[in-house]
């Protein structure tokens, strides 16, 4: 082999290595947060799931003791950990009870657009801000 074929053998310049964590860092504004914003949706939908749980297990309360239950404390419901959940029995007729899953503390679903998800006797579903306004976002509940 001659000399000149062992030096044509070099590693990257420094623009190129350069060039190259530019677009990971281009890659990852984008990658990130649509990562952080799929787990935000995938947790929200974990909450859903559990206040379904909970509307079941608050029909079979009522099925055994004629009432629904006052305070959340379903032990065989796997509910989300990101959310608060807490049943308000005192309406009648569609709000006979109301069932609400709200973002635990300094979580990550503090930020979400739908921030507290509610669910009444009927099946009605609706959302409240951070503020207890109401949300009117269709996206909320899909």
């Amino acid at each position: 082999m001659s000399k000149q074929n062992r030096n044509t053998c070099q590693g990257m310049t420094l623009l190129e290595l350069l060039v190259v964590i530019l677009i990971m860092g281009a890659l990852s504004t984008v990658a990130v947060p649509a990562y952080t914003n799929h787990l935000v949706k995938a947790e929200r939908n974990r909450a859903q799931t559990s206040l379904y749980q909970l509307q079941v297990w608050a029909e079979q309360h009522y099925t055994e003791n004629n009432t629904y239950p006052n305070a959340v404390n379903c032990s065989r419901c796997q509910l989300s950990e990101e959310y608060n959940f807490s049943i308000n029995n005192s309406g009648s007729g569609d709000n006979a009870y109301i069932i609400t899953a709200t973002p635990k503390q300094d979580s990550r679903q503090q930020k979400d657009e739908c921030y507290a998800l509610i669910i009444n006797a009927v099946s009605e579903t609706s959302n409240k801000d951070s503020d207890n306004n109401d949300i009117v976002n269709d996206r909320c509940w899909i």
